[in-house]
């Protein structure tokens, strides 16, 4: 959801005003789940309890050669107030943060004060600076603390669009980030060979693809796989995407050969009433707003410390093909751009 009202946002302004969105879409998530909004203050903020309100856009007075002050998000309770000011792409405004604890000064003088400063980079600032309880944190710790709540349907989205702008990953470098990136290389050659194994076998029965959407980083970095496909595998007047695909994928470490329709495909409709599927021990996987993929996959851990995994494991691929290659056959009365 909040991926797609930020494309509607950007369609429709000149602006693209990615911190205000991200910090729109927090204080709602806050102000609409009084259990998460309590929990954010006092476990993540480590407020001190107090009956608290969210507010964003908050306008100050200050008495400065820069008189207007409006701070990004605001917790403000009956005792205390908290200051925050958020960043994605951009650094620190001039002086903002001075100009949040002048605010605070002049303008919140019953009140215990906070300022925070929430980042995507780090910007690490001098607490002493602004004489009031300072602290920064990172939007990937706002997301680790809301993976808690992943099972409300908001804050699933929000957790999503903030992946989409990467700023739910830790990229601190750690001891096992070394030893992954000292095996990488030897791992993707290994999973290099199997596939192109099993490439011949794939193009006999389906054709040799034309693109060059074979590019193994893209793969990788789309979609956290190695594979090869063909692509315009079911006929679209408009040109929409569809394709038959195998891949060895390095998260889930299991093999799949799949074909995929996008959604707004010419015949997805008759693709998603594909007799066989099930009886053929198919699954499937439908993707929100994206299509669906009907498949077979089998564990790569089966394989482990097998002399002869490469022979099994390109019978498996083989099979696996065939059996796609039936279920096209068995409902031919889809327009398939293949010769079977």
């Amino acid at each position: 959801m909040f991926n797609n009202l930020f494309k509607l946002y950007r369609t429709s302004t000149l602006k693209t005003p990615l911190e205000d969105f991200t910090t729109e879409g927090l204080a709602g998530i806050l102000q609409l789940n009084e259990d998460i909004c309590n929990d954010f203050c006092l476990s993540f903020l480590n407020l001190p309890e107090d009956i608290y309100t969210v507010e964003t856009q908050y306008f100050q007075a200050i008495s400065d050669d820069k008189p207007n002050c409006i701070v990004d998000l605001v917790i403000i309770g009956e005792k205390h107030v908290a200051f925050i000011e958020n960043k994605v792409e951009s650094s620190e405004g001039d002086e903002q943060l001075l100009r949040y604890k002048l605010a605070l000064h002049q303008n919140q003088v019953e009140k215990e004060k906070y300022l925070f400063y929430c980042t995507k980079y780090a910007d690490p600032k001098e607490p002493k600076e602004f004489d009031v309880n300072f602290n920064q944190f990172r939007w990937y710790e706002v997301a680790k603390f809301l993976r808690q709540y992943k099972d409300v349907p908001l804050v699933q989205s929000y957790l999503e669009f903030l992946t989409s702008h990467k700023m739910s990953q830790d990229n601190t470098i750690k001891s096992e980030h070394l030893v992954a990136m000292e095996n990488l290389l030897k791992t993707i050659e290994i999973v290099e060979f199997h596939i192109e194994k099993s490439k011949n076998t794939f193009e006999l029965i389906f054709g040799r693809d034309k693109s060059d959407r074979n590019f193994h980083w893209a793969q990788i970095k789309n979609h956290n796989r190695i594979g090869y496909l063909k692509t315009n595998v079911l006929n679209s007047l408009s040109g929409k995407w569809s394709e038959v695909l195998y891949a060895i994928h390095l998260e889930s470490l299991k093999m799949i050969t799949q074909i995929y329709v996008d959604s707004d495909h010419d015949a997805y409709d008759a693709f998603v009433d594909l007799k066989g599927v099930e009886e053929s021990g198919f699954s499937r996987t439908y993707f929100e707003n994206k299509g669906l993929s009907i498949k077979l996959e089998q564990d790569l851990g089966l394989y482990l410390n097998n002399e002869q995994s490469d022979k099994l494991i390109a019978d498996w691929f083989s099979l696996s093909f065939n059996k796609i290659k039936v279920l096209i056959q068995q409902n031919n009365h889809l327009q398939w751009n293949l010769v079977l």
